[in-house]
């Protein structure tokens, strides 16, 4: 299974892909700023800050550091539940990756040559097994 995108290499399960806007809003916000949730755009912003500073990892960022960041379209991943995720976005609107999840499900839907081999989540009605979010995640 190595080597197929949007595939579990390890289970063989398909990854899921689902909309934010499927999903509760509540959810959402915990995916994307949550305790769990890694900000990787912020810490690339902060690490390229730290080399044009010359700052270390030791040295405090002054409090104005942040304030040129932009943020947008923030790649954020994590572990919610026993779920492992990443935020992407598809013609710029909030999606998630769900990479591992104990839940899986035998209807998703197949998805667009954009996001080959994963199921898509948003609604249930394909026949494609892929990872899935737990039920009360939805809205």
């Amino acid at each position: 299974m190595i080597g197929i995108a949007n595939i579990n290499s390890t289970t063989g399960i398909a990854y899921g892909y689902i909309s934010a806007q499927a999903l509760d809003q509540e959810v959402v916000q915990i995916l994307m700023y949550g305790r769990y949730a890694i900000n990787h755009s912020e810490k690339t912003f902060e690490a390229e800050y730290r080399a044009e500073h010359g700052l270390s990892e030791d040295d405090e960022l002054p409090h104005d550091a942040f304030d040129s960041y932009e943020g947008g379209e923030e790649e954020v991943s994590g572990k919610y539940e026993g779920v492992s995720y990443m935020s992407s976005y598809l013609g710029g609107a909030l999606h998630f990756f769900i990479f591992n999840s104990p839940h899986t499900t035998a209807k998703a839907r197949m998805a667009s040559p954009c996001v080959p081999n994963a199921g898509i989540l948003d609604t249930l009605d394909g026949n494609v097994t892929s990872y899935d979010v737990p039920p009360d995640w939805r809205q």
